[in-house]
């Protein structure tokens, strides 16, 4: 690129850069110097040795979207999940069959001021991005210079038809969750918290259809990688793994794992999520979430509304796969008592309960049963029970096997959503065999 770039980013650095032993490398059709004393972490990322300083590359997609909507776009996926910093109006250049939209912003963290460089490339139907962060005017010199740097191999990028889908859009129906707004940018959607609080913890997204490796468990791994390259999973990370069977019929797999970045003063955490999902022939959707690693998992009642209301057009249904998993014993156990569902031929249920409740010395037990007749539509379980006076229960129910980190072996659980309770929650009960 032209010295475009230091016109924009010199304001903000006192230092001129000191070059001292630098290397090229190509991440797909940009070739570009890295400067001396920053490190390859991954085929996307870069980190400064010494001081803040973080390079990622944003893999290319299909797009149609204008160089200033993609920027913008980028930016919204890319830096404020997890910086609070507003997106800058972008300046543009042209390069050739490129344009490059190019922002910077600044925001006080602690005892330093952070600074957030994106560059958006745009052309022949594609759109490349290029995010850094850095602390310090020397770095910030560094990153001057890198960026002016890159340089767009004529012709080596992939045509539009060649993207993640045939028109580039989301090829999911889904409801957005309450107290979340929905906003659709150069064929991805995003689903934003009205206000950030303890009841919305996460930022949720949906991709296009992109290839697939034919793996579900490669595909969302793959997609953490790909969709958060500025992010790089934490040293002895817990994850957590699902896998199952939706209620529709389609096949899933869910990966989640801790993750961290450089910033001002040292790292930043996040939990990442994806789910990956088919979208058609050789193709895969993507349902990802980022937020708080503390409260952004798999139990945020707004990743299950959303879990259950998807409604992808691609694979074909076969629902009966989900309904011949539910026959069967299952049991949640905890210290006050026990829950069980009894799922029997004829699609007759019985449900037991038994709590005990200590005062001192003694104890008082409760125990009920109740039985009736199950159905499901989709992911829908509706429980008739035979007793006049009880009403129909109309609950979300997902069976699927699940593992982490710590144990690695699979179980088979059965989750029960209850959006009619007083305060929606999901119980889980295990399968009890034999």
């Amino acid at each position: 690129m032209t010295k475009f770039l230091s016109s924009i980013c010199g304001p903000l650095a006192v230092a001129t850069l000191a070059v001292g032993v630098v290397y090229a490398d190509t991440f797909e059709f940009l070739t570009y110097t890295v400067p001396s004393g920053w490190v390859k972490q991954s085929s996307t990322n870069y980190r400064r040795t010494n001081g803040i300083g973080a390079i990622s590359f944003i893999a290319s997609y299909a797009t149609n979207a204008s160089p200033t909507d993609e920027f913008s776009r980028m930016w919204r996926t890319r830096v404020e999940p997890t910086i609070s910093v507003a997106a800058p109006r972008p300046q543009l250049e042209r390069d050739g069959e490129y344009v490059a939209a190019v922002g910077v912003n600044q925001i006080q963290a602690k005892d330093a001021v952070m600074t957030v460089s994106l560059v958006t490339f745009v052309g022949r139907g594609r759109a490349i991005g290029v995010l850094v962060i850095s602390s310090g005017d020397n770095v910030l010199g560094e990153v001057t210079a890198f960026l002016d740097s890159i340089k767009i191999t004529p012709g080596s990028a992939l045509p539009a038809s060649a993207g993640p889908s045939s028109n580039g859009e989301v090829a999911v129906d889904f409801d957005v969750p309450p107290g979340y707004v929905q906003q659709r940018e150069s064929g991805n959607v995003l689903l934003n918290p009205r206000a950030a609080s303890n009841d919305t913890p996460c930022v949720y997204g949906l991709t296009p259809p992109r290839p697939s490796a034919g793996d579900l468990e490669k595909d969302a791994r793959a997609a953490i990688s790909g969709l958060f390259p500025e992010w790089r999973t934490r040293i002895n990370s817990s994850y957590a793994a699902m896998r199952g069977i939706a209620g529709d019929g389609w096949p899933y797999f869910w990966y989640q794992t801790d993750v961290e970045r450089q910033a001002a003063g040292g790292f930043e955490n996040a939990n990442v999520m994806a789910t990956a999902f088919p979208g058609g022939e050789g193709q895969v959707n993507i349902l990802w979430g980022i937020g708080n690693n503390a409260r952004c998992r798999l139990d945020d009642i707004n990743f299950l509304r959303i879990f259950h209301s998807l409604r992808p057009r691609g694979p074909a249904s076969n629902a009966g796969a989900f309904a011949a998993q539910l026959p069967g014993t299952w049991r949640l156990t905890e210290s006050s008592g026990l829950a069980q569902y009894v799922f029997k031929s004829g699609n007759r249920y019985e449900y037991a309960l038994g709590t005990v409740t200590h005062f001192g010395l003694q104890s008082t037990t409760f125990s009920t049963v109740s039985d009736g007749r199950w159905g499901l539509i989709g992911s829908q379980l509706i429980l008739t029970p035979d007793r006049a006076g009880r009403g129909v229960q109309k609950l979300r129910v997902r069976i699927f096997d699940e593992t982490d980190s710590f144990s690695g072996r699979w179980k088979r659980v059965m989750s029960i959503l209850d959006e009619s309770a007083m305060t929606s929650m999901e119980v889980r009960y295990m399968r009890v065999e034999n």
